[in-house]
């Protein structure tokens, strides 16, 4: 069986070479074998897919839902759905138009909601984590000491020398009323 060297050496049959007599091929037809040479200039170029961030409506709608659903278990599923995008397509979306996944965006929120309850009540750490959407004390903490720098009671503790930082003008009070009996909200 006589076999054809292609220009990066690999060895196919002569027979199965003739299958590749594409345009953007040529052929060096010797005695017994086909060499393939593939014409680099020739080649197609990679497709490069941009993007597109969400529109102004749909930002609007996603972070009006996660404000008011802070407390809750937010699905990025649901969110997508409510501004007509699949999950897939939404994450991407919203990252270039937020520099951040959702995922981030609603731990940030979540973190905000908590700055604003540690600051304005005297409830423990534990009800304040399940009034944001947390799970426990612990997970508060881990998750406010990475985006704030501080955990939760150097910053209750710190009181009015520390100036939040928000972003969004949000109204947080509304949580106040249930952070005394805040239950946490499992994601099925």
């Amino acid at each position: 069986m006589a076999y054809a060297q292609t220009s990066r050496s690999v060895f196919i049959p002569a027979e199965t070479a003739n299958i590749f007599s594409l345009p953007s091929c040529g052929f060096d037809r010797s005695e017994s074998s086909t060499a393939i040479l593939i014409n680099p200039d020739r080649a197609p170029a990679k497709r490069v897919r941009k993007v597109a961030g969400l529109a102004e409506w749909q930002k609007n709608k996603a972070v009006r839902y996660i404000d008011e659903n802070v407390e809750r278990c937010i699905k990025v599923e649901d969110i997508a759905a409510l501004v007509k995008l699949s999950a897939s397509r939404f994450s991407k979306a919203f990252k270039v138009s937020f520099g951040r996944s959702p995922y981030d965006y609603v731990l940030a929120r979540r973190v905000e909601a908590a700055k604003y309850l540690i600051m304005h009540t005297d409830e423990p750490l534990s009800q304040v984590a399940h009034a944001c959407g947390l799970s426990d004390q612990a997970h508060l903490s881990k998750v406010f000491k990475r985006i704030a720098g501080v955990t939760p009671l150097r910053y209750r503790r710190a009181g009015s020398r520390v100036r939040p930082t928000t972003f969004g003008q949000t109204n947080w009070s509304r949580l106040t009323e249930g952070a005394a009996s805040a239950v946490s909200a499992s994601c099925p």
